[in-house]
């Protein structure tokens, strides 16, 4: 009988070692992600500072309202379809307006996207469009680009700790969704996706 009474009390103090551990990681896990998240954050340019935030509340506002399908549609009506001008995209690249950057290398840019659908929701974009408007306007010359942002994608997804899975979604054109004429992947995860997706 003594000896269930220590093994008891010795499974005791493991189960509460092992749930102090498990709480020390989560805590170190998301000061880590909060150190990134700081350190990507995007400097806002004074110069064209109100215009730009004005853009970018109008956006966010015109996606919540309405949702995107309906800034796919006005982008479609305003002639925004493959074009080749400035996009929010160019700006934020360029760091005229801010954004939440979590990673960013030579050939590309992932940052938080303003009207999140999932508890981590994410784009990357390639710094050059190089006629990149959509994905049906690739071509071969595309390839190595394609690529490497899938590659990045996985990657941030990862650091984002979306382990578990996540999705990647192109929109094309305006049947497809797309407000915005610069090719751009929604990686999106933290939740239980479903499927059909929309």
């Amino acid at each position: 009988l003594l000896l269930w009474r220590v093994v008891i009390e010795m499974l005791r103090g493991l189960r509460a070692c092992v749930r102090l551990r498990a709480l020390q990681c989560a805590v170190k896990a998301r000061q880590a992600k909060q150190a990134r998240d700081s350190r990507y954050q995007t400097p806002i340019n004074s110069a064209s500072r109100h215009q730009n935030l004005k853009d970018v509340r109008t956006r966010a506002a015109s996606m919540s309202n309405g949702g995107e399908e309906s800034a796919a549609k006005k982008a479609a009506a305003e002639g925004l379809v493959d074009s080749e001008g400035p996009t929010i995209f160019d700006k934020i690249i360029s760091k005229e307006i801010p954004a939440n950057v979590i990673y960013e290398d030579d050939k590309c840019l992932a940052f938080r996207d303003i009207n999140p659908q999932a508890p981590v929701h994410f784009l990357v974009i390639p710094k050059v469009r190089d006629g990149l408007t959509r994905l049906s306007r690739a071509h071969e010359g595309h390839k190595e680009i394609l690529g490497h942002l899938l590659y990045t994608a996985q990657k941030v997804a990862k650091d984002e700790g979306l382990g578990e899975g996540f999705r990647v979604a192109i929109n094309d054109g305006p049947g497809g969704c797309q407000s915005v004429y610069h090719l751009h992947l929604h990686v999106i995860g933290g939740r239980q996706l479903t499927w059909p997706p929309g």
